[in-house]
């Protein structure tokens, strides 16, 4: 029942904003980071390198600094557990026995990251694996 809610929530938004494109003049926030190891974003995957994530009204483009891989995936807010500013930019993957997952986004000076909505691939690996956290230093960048 939780993924249909979800599948519906998410269908509804895509409706809604799907139209809508980050570009960075628009964007309220940009993130660099390499990435040491490739990984998932809702299915598709991307093979280690540099990547810059822009952020806009809840949606998140991320692109390959090569240019070669692009795409936009939408986000919900999370906040700190300590309820402070995040010191340094950071960006937080899930790992299920080398099967690795973009999960957070965090830019420094912010309350609040962004997680991204979990793919049917990583719930089912949840169900079976036992979850690490892997987290990459980045750094954010003036997106005005």
């Amino acid at each position: 029942m939780k993924s249909i809610s979800k599948a519906v929530l998410i269908t509804g938004l895509l409706a809604l904003g799907g139209a809508s494109v980050v570009r960075a003049q628009q964007a309220e926030r940009m993130v660099q980071f390499h990435a040491p190891y490739a990984f998932q974003v809702e299915g598709t995957k991307l093979p280690a390198g540099d990547y810059t994530l822009l952020e806009q009204s809840g949606w998140v483009q991320i692109q390959s600094k090569a240019g070669q891989n692009k795409l936009q995936v939408l986000t919900i807010p999370v906040v700190s557990k300590n309820q402070k500013p995040a010191e340094g930019s950071r960006v937080v993957f899930h790992n299920y026995s080398g099967h690795v997952f973009l999960a957070e986004i965090w830019a420094a000076g912010q309350e609040k990251g962004r997680e991204l909505i979990e793919s049917r691939e990583e719930e089912q690996l949840a169900k079976r694996e036992k979850m690490a956290v892997l987290t990459v230093p980045s750094h954010s960048v003036s997106a005005r």
